[in-house]
């Protein structure tokens, strides 16, 4: 019986008691600049999915477009998609790509979910979206409206793309064979302002 307890000490003792425990191997230099964020906090998708799994009370944010949850699916630790940026109609030659337009109720609808979980502007809160670039805008939002535990979540929910496949394979939580869903349920997915 005594192997058992030590094994559950030690397993305690490496688990973070509270988000001011977290410690990350991020190192600011390994954040691309467009990714870096005013506070500088910033945890790898393991890192992240093991202080959810220890502090199930921190919250973590999904700021994709509702669409791009729909299709590619999301993390299963998630508990609030709110997108930071909406996806348009309009095709950006120079990008490849959809252009994208803000979510002028980011910070209020952020604000409205982390007040429903019972949170306030100095508790932790995760931030990810599909590689890192909305993710960093939208930690810098909420910590411009007095939020001080926003975490990034570094390489993003789908990761960097592999200039070999041409995929995005490389990194991310759902690289990281992090539970993963495609089932999005009421009480998690975006609902737009009445």
């Amino acid at each position: 019986m005594r192997p058992i307890l030590t094994c559950l000490a030690a397993l305690l003792v490496s688990l973070p008691a509270s988000a001011s425990d977290l410690t990350t191997t991020v190192t600011v230099s390994d954040v691309p600049e467009k990714e870096r964020t005013r506070l500088d906090l910033y945890l790898t998708s393991k890192e992240a999915g093991a202080a959810l799994e220890a502090d199930p009370s921190i919250v973590f944010i999904d700021v994709r477009d509702p669409v791009e949850v729909m299709f590619v699916g999301h993390p299963d630790a998630v508990d609030a998609v709110i997108p930071f940026r909406f996806v348009t109609h309009k095709y950006n030659p120079e990008r490849g790509a959809y252009g994208m337009k803000p979510n002028p109720a980011f910070v209020e609808e952020a604000g409205a979910a982390l007040e429903a979980f019972g949170r306030g502007k100095s508790d932790p809160v995760f931030i990810s979206c599909q590689t890192g670039g909305r993710t960093a805008r939208a930690v810098d939002a909420l910590a411009e409206a007095g939020y001080t535990q926003v975490y990034a979540l570094f390489e993003g929910i789908e990761g960097d793309l592999n200039p070999e496949t041409g995929r995005r394979d490389v990194n991310g939580w759902k690289n990281a064979g992090l539970p993963w869903s495609y089932r999005l349920t009421a009480d998690v997915a975006w609902h737009p302002p009445q």
